[in-house]
Parts: structure tokens; sequence; C-alpha cells
């Protein structure tokens, strides 16, 4: 009896894991929301326990936090618009092009964060719904 328990419930954590990491849309949908938002909360957290830049302001690790997860989304969103960007000259002129990009891309993650998780979470509660739902478990 213990068995057949465990068998059926391996068979729809199989049935469930086959859809989540197949080529469905929705499931592709999923990863990508799911792993971005983790990639935001480790980025936070490690922001937070490092605590570089507002050390002596107060709850200056959640500013820390939030700036190295804002970096990121910044840079993600940059580089929608500034992909095939070719930047023409020496080492210097790429370290300056280079400074800017993480200056700029600073200004639009700090702006562009709660977008990107209200976003993030809303396609990962709506596709793991139509997942769930897909074969009726």
């Amino acid at each position: 009896m213990m068995t057949t328990t465990n068998t059926t419930v391996f068979k729809r954590m199989g049935r469930i894991l086959s859809l989540v990491f197949s080529d469905y849309n929705e499931a592709r949908a999923f990863r990508e929301a799911f792993l971005r938002l983790v990639t935001y909360i480790v980025l936070f957290i490690i922001g937070y326990r490092l605590n570089l830049v507002f050390d002596n302001v107060p709850d200056g690790r959640i500013f820390d936090g939030y700036a190295m997860a804002a970096l990121f989304c910044g840079l993600s969103v940059l580089s929608g618009f500034m992909n095939n960007m070719i930047c023409i000259g020496g080492c210097l002129t790429m370290l300056f092009f280079m400074v800017i990009k993480l200056a700029v891309s600073m200004a639009i993650g700090l702006v562009a964060l709660p977008i990107c998780l209200y976003f993030n979470l809303y396609r990962l509660i709506r596709n793991g719904t139509i997942i769930l739902n897909y074969k009726n478990l």
C-alpha cells in the first residue's frame, strides 16, 4: 500500500516536472521568471551581507542589497537597447564606456526593479497556474 502511494506521488511529480522543464511557451516563461526572481533575491542577499557602499547610513544594508539587485535589473533592461552596440577605440575608451553603462544601468535599475519584480511575479503566478491546470492533476 505504501509503495502504491509513493508511485502515485512520483508519477504526479514527474508530470509536473516534465511540464515545467519542457519546451512549452508557458514552461519557458515560468522558468525565466523564476530564475530572474531567484537572481534578484541572491543579489539582494549578497549586497545586504557585503554592505559595501552605505556603511554609515542607518538601514544601509537594505540600500546595498537594493542597489545590487537594481544594477542587474538595469543591465538586463539596458542590454535590450544597447545589445549590439559597437564602441571603437582603445582600452581606455572601452573602460569609459563600461563605467558610463554601469552608471546608466544603475539609474535605470533603481526605477525599473519594482516593475520587473511585479512583472516576473505576475508571469510566475500566471504561467504556474496554466502549467498546473494543463494536465488536470
